[in-house]
């Protein structure tokens, strides 16, 4: 009993020896990876940072797609295209309809008013 608990703990040790092993890069190559990911989320914050009160919703609809979930008309959750988690919110001037009790009216070209800074949330779903 003994012999066999010794040999699963070397053989525990061996096998876990092997998996850290091998997930361990190179210093160069470590830091080639992190300027990578800087820049990539370098990228999408200037993509971010394009979208300027005063754009109208079917400019802002081209770059970034709507965030899933409930959507009201304004404000609207923005998600990036390159991941889902980076967000922006974007209020909107929009019109009202008085035959129907006011109720809103969403439209292509309602003007931006306010646009959030990026935030990271897990996506809504459907």
């Amino acid at each position: 009993m003994k012999k066999m608990t010794s040999i699963s703990i070397i053989l525990a040790f061996i096998v876990s020896s092997m998996v850290c092993g091998s997930y361990a890069a190179p210093k160069d190559d470590r830091d080639k990876v992190m300027r990578q990911r800087i820049q990539w989320v370098e990228k999408c914050l200037k993509d971010f940072e394009s979208i300027k009160p005063g754009m109208t919703r079917s400019e802002i609809e081209k770059k970034f797609p709507m965030d899933g979930g409930l959507q009201s008309v304004s404000p609207v959750r923005f998600i990036h295209s390159s991941c889902p988690y980076f967000k922006i919110d974007v209020e909107f001037a929009f019109k009202r309809n008085p035959d129907d009790q006011n109720r809103a009216i969403w439209g292509k070209e309602d003007k931006s008013t306010k646009v959030s800074k990026p935030y990271i949330e897990r996506p809504a779903l459907d």
